[in-house]
């Protein structure tokens, strides 16, 4: 019965693990690709532009990326909006000029495809507002990562990644209590920290989402510093279970 539930813990925490590590990967190369499309640009700007861009696509597919343009003025403004994307030997950029009524908005939009792929697995984009009269310049960055699961299209493969993440920890921890309960002090101090763990990484998987990628990169350190407090409490769990067999 004691090995029974040995086999049963170590097989609940190996889940609990993988499905950290798997989170952890996929909140990680969104913060890759957002830090490398603010250093790859060559624009400047005096404020933040919001963009969209898809999370994932497929190494065969091509999406869109595209920005609201806001006019807060009370007068016509006709500001150039250009794009640069991340390409194989220099980037690629194009521009477009907007007509915008007063307090007016319209929106640009690109398309992206994997001839814009570098570093293997990102496309970079940035897309800047410049400045014109009173209205400030604004810019926006974007990076995509190239990956797919069984053919599938980027946003779906993301959210599987997403959900397997979920899966594996949820049913990691309710295998791992199963063996274990009632759970005694050392269990107990494994326990506790695990949970802390098991939201970390829920919330850095959610921050991806709006991209937030500063407050992942927070998330994800984390994440590694109380893997790391888990794993040392465990090795000491399994030493001292092996010596009571």
């Amino acid at each position: 019965m004691k090995l029974r539930s040995l086999l049963l813990s170590l097989l609940g925490a190996l889940l609990f693990l993988s499905g950290v590590l798997i989170g952890l990967s996929l909140s990680a190369v969104v913060v890759w690709g957002e830090s490398e499309a603010r250093i790859y640009t060559s624009y400047n700007a005096e404020r933040r532009l919001k963009v969209q861009c898809p999370l994932m696509l497929s190494p065969v597919a091509s999406g869109v990326v595209s920005a609201d343009i806001i006019n807060p003025s009370d007068e016509e403004i006709k500001p150039v909006v250009s794009v640069e994307v991340s390409h194989t030997k220099i980037p690629r950029k194009e521009s477009q000029t907007l007509t915008l009524a007063p307090s007016g908005s319209g929106t640009v939009q690109w398309s992206v495809d994997p001839s814009d792929v570098i570093f293997e697995r990102l496309i970079l984009v940035n897309i800047l507002q410049s400045r014109y009269r009173d209205n400030p310049s604004r810019l926006g960055s974007c990076g995509i990562f190239i990956f797919s699961l069984f053919g599938l299209p980027g946003v779906q493969t993301f959210a599987l990644v997403f959900a397997i993440s979920l899966a594996a920890m949820l049913s990691g921890s309710a295998l791992w209590l199963y063996a274990r309960w009632p759970l005694n002090n050392l269990a107990t101090n494994i326990a506790q920290p695990s949970v802390v763990l098991l939201v970390i990484t829920i919330l850095a998987l959610l921050t991806t989402i709006p991209r937030l990628w500063g407050l992942t990169l927070v998330l994800d350190a984390l994440i590694l510093l109380i893997m790391g407090v888990i794993i040392t409490e465990f090795g000491l769990f399994s030493q001292k279970y092996s010596t009571n067999l």
